[in-house]
C-alpha cells in the first residue's frame, strides 16, 4: 500500500483512471482571459503566486503520477504546516514548512519500513502543545507518537499493543490539550466482533490511559464530530438495544451517552456534517426510513428534524443561518433536489432541482462527493458525481449555494472522472474555494480556484508536464498560504503553495 494525498491506494492498480472528458467539453480560456474585479476578502491567486515550495522526494519508481509518493497528510501545529513524508523506499519522516524553501525542514527521521509500504506515518492531529501521529517501528509496530515540534521532542508515546504487533487507532481528536481516540482490537478466537476502547493521551506514557471499554457487543461508527472541545460519536448495541449518541471531554466522568436515537438493531449513521454551532447527521433505519437530526452537544439539543422515505436517498450539505440543507435523490428518476429544513422545527421545503443530463441513459445516479464551507461562511460548496454501471463516472460537477434557487450555481464541470482519484474541495472563504478539475488541450487534472461565480472560476496553474496530470491534493490553509501536494516535473509528488492576498492584480501578472 502507498500513501498519496491522505488516502490509501492499492499498488496492484496503476494507471490514470477510467474516466475521460465529457462529450462537447470546451477548452477553458487562458487565465488572462478571466476578469478579476474582486473586492471581497480574498483575491483569486495568480500563477505567479503558486510555486513549488521544495523538492523533497526523489523521482518515483512507480511510473504513475497518480500513485507516486508525495508529502502528506498536512496539519497546522503552532501556526506552522507540519506533514509526513513517506518515501517509496520505506523511509519515514516528519517535516514542517513556513512556505519558503529554506524554511521547509525535516523535524525528525522516523523508523524505516524497509521492503514494504506499511506502516506509514499518518493521522496527524494537533493540540496546543503537541502534534500526535501514527508511526511504526520493528519493535513496537504501528503506535501513537507525539512531537513538540523538535526532533528531540518527537518520540513514541506508548506501546498500546505490546511487542511488534500494530495498534489500530481511530477517531484521533484534539480535546482541550489532550488527544482522545479509540483503540480497535479484533481477536477472532475470543469474539467475532471488534473490541472498542476509548483512550486519552497527554503525550506521555503515564498520561495515556483508557477511559472506557465498550467491549465487543457495541459497534462504534467510523463517523464522528467535534463540538465544543468534545468528541461526539455513535454507538450501536449489537444486542438490538439501539443506536445512541455519545460524548467525551477526555475524562471518565465526562464520557456519557447523550441520547438514545433508536431502539432498532439495524439502524446506522449514514453521514455527519458540522458547521457553525451545530452538527447534523442522518440516521438510516432498516426499513429505508432516513432521519435528519441536529445536535449542539447536549441531550436537550439533540433533536430529530425530519424524516424521509425509502424512495429517495438523502445526503447532507450543512447549515446556513437558521436552516439545515440536504439533497434528496429519487431512486427512480435519478434527479437530485436541494431541500432546506428549519433548525427550529418544521417541514422540509424544496429549493432547487439539479439537472442530470444522463438521467434517461441508464444508470446515472447522482451523489454528493464532498462539501466545504468556510468557517462562519454563508455559502456551501459541494461536488456532485454522476455514476455509471462501471467504476468510472459520467460527470462530476462543482456547485455553490447560498440557500436560494437563484444563488445555486454550477461553477465547473467536469472535475475528475477517474474512479481512482477524487477531486479535493476546500473553501477558505465565501469568495475562495480550491479544487481540481479536468481540462482538455494537453492539460489534464490540475488545481483550480473559484470566487463562487462561473466567471471567477479558473485553473490555478498547469503543474503537470506534457499533459500529465498533477493530481493535486490536501489543500490546507496555514496563515496567508494554502499548501497542497502535486506531481510535477521532478516526477514525484512535492509540496506546493499559493499565497493569499486581498490586493488584487491581473491573473497573469508577472508571467
Amino acid at each position: 500500500m502507498s500513501w498519496r494525498g491522505g488516502w490509501m491506494v492499492s499498488l496492484l492498480v496503476v494507471g490514470a483512471g477510467c474516466g475521460g472528458a465529457l462529450p462537447g467539453e470546451e477548452l477553458a480560456g487562458s487565465p488572462g482571459e478571466v476578469e478579476q474585479g474582486l473586492d471581497s476578502s480574498y483575491c483569486l491567486p495568480t500563477e505567479a503566486s503558486t510555486q513549488r515550495v521544495k523538492a523533497i522526494l526523489p523521482p518515483s519508481e512507480l511510473g504513475s503520477a497518480l500513485f507516486a509518493a508525495g508529502p502528506g497528510p498536512f496539519e497546522e501545529f503552532r501556526g506552522t504546516l507540519h506533514f509526513a513524508v513517506n518515501f517509496e523506499d520505506g523511509r519515514r519522516a516528519l517535516w514542517k514548512s513556513d512556505g519558503t524553501e529554506a524554511g521547509t525542514t525535516q523535524v525528525k527521521s522516523l523508523p524505516d519500513s524497509t521492503g514494504t509500504f506499511w506502516p506509514i506515518v499518518t493521522g496527524l492531529t494537533a493540540t496546543p502543545s503537541r502534534l500526535f501521529f501514527m508511526a511504526g517501528d520493528s519493535a513496537h509496530g504501528m503506535e501513537l507518537w507525539a512531537s513538540d515540534g523538535t526532533g528531540a521532542g518527537t518520540a513514541l508515546v506508548k506501546d498500546l499493543t505490546p511487542g511488534p504487533a500494530h495498534s489500530s487507532l481511530s477517531h484521533l481528536t484534539a480535546v482541550d490539550d489532550a488527544l482522545v481516540f479509540f483503540k480497535e482490537t479484533y481477536d477472532g478466537t475470543t469474539s467475532p466482533n471488534t473490541r472498542y476502547e476509548l483512550w486519552r493521551s497527554d503525550g506521555t506514557s503515564s498520561g495515556t490511559v483508557r477511559l472506557r471499554d465498550f467491549g465487543t457487543e457495541m459497534d462504534v461508527s467510523y463517523l464522528d464530530a467535534k463540538k465544543d472541545d468534545a468528541l461526539l460519536f455513535f454507538v450501536r448495541e449489537l444486542s438490538g438495544a439501539g443506536t445512541s449518541l455519545w460524548k467525551t471531554d477526555g475524562t471518565t466522568q465526562g464520557t456519557v451517552r447523550l441520547k438514545k436515537l433508536t431502539s432498532g438493531a439495524q439502524a446506522f449513521i449514514r453521514s455527519v456534517e458540522t458547521s457553525d454551532e451545530r452538527t447534523l447527521f442522518i440516521l438510516g433505519e432498516s426499513s429505508g426510513l432516513q432521519e435528519l437530526w441536529k445536535t449542539d452537544g447536549t441531550a436537550a439539543g439533540t433533536v430529530r428534524l425530519a424524516s424521509f422515505g425509502s424512495s429517495r436517498v438523502v445526503e447532507l450539505l450543512g447549515t446556513l443561518g437558521s436552516w439545515a440543507y440536504v439533497t434528496t435523490t429519487s431512486v427512480t428518476t435519478q434527479y437530485m433536489v436541494v431541500y432546506r429544513v428549519p433548525l427550529a422545527g418544521g417541514n422540509p421545503t424544496s429549493v432547487v432541482s439539479l439537472p442530470n443530463d444522463f438521467a434517461s441513459q441508464g444508470v446515472a445516479f447522482p451523489f454528493i462527493d464532498q462539501v466545504s464551507k468556510a468557517p462562519g461562511g454563508s455559502k456551501l460548496f459541494f461536488s456532485v458525481n454522476i455514476g455509471t454501471e462501471g467504476p468510472g463516472l459520467r460527470d462530476t460537477q462543482l456547485w455553490v449555494t447560498d440557500g436560494t434557487a437563484a444563488g445555486t450555481t454550477l461553477l465547473r464541470r467536469p472535475l475528475s472522472l477517474s474512479d481512482e482519484y477524487g477531486s479535493p474541495l476546500v473553501a477558505v472563504s465565501d469568495d475562495l474555494v480550491f479544487f481540481s478539475s479536468l481540462e482538455l488541450g494537453n492539460v489534464g487534472v490540475e488545481p483550480w480556484v473559484s470566487n463562487g461565480t462561473p466567471g471567477g472560476t479558473r485553473r490555478l496553474k498547469n503543474i503537470g508536464v506534457g499533459g500529465t496530470s498533477s493530481y493535486p491534493y490536501g489543500f490546507r490553509k496555514v496563515g496567508s498560504r494554502v499548501f497542497f501536494g502535486a506531481y510535477d516535473e521532478t516526477l514525484a509528488g512535492q509540496l506546493w503553495s499559493t499565497a493569499l492576498s486581498n490586493t488584487c492584480v491581473s491573473p497573469d501578472a508577472g508571467l
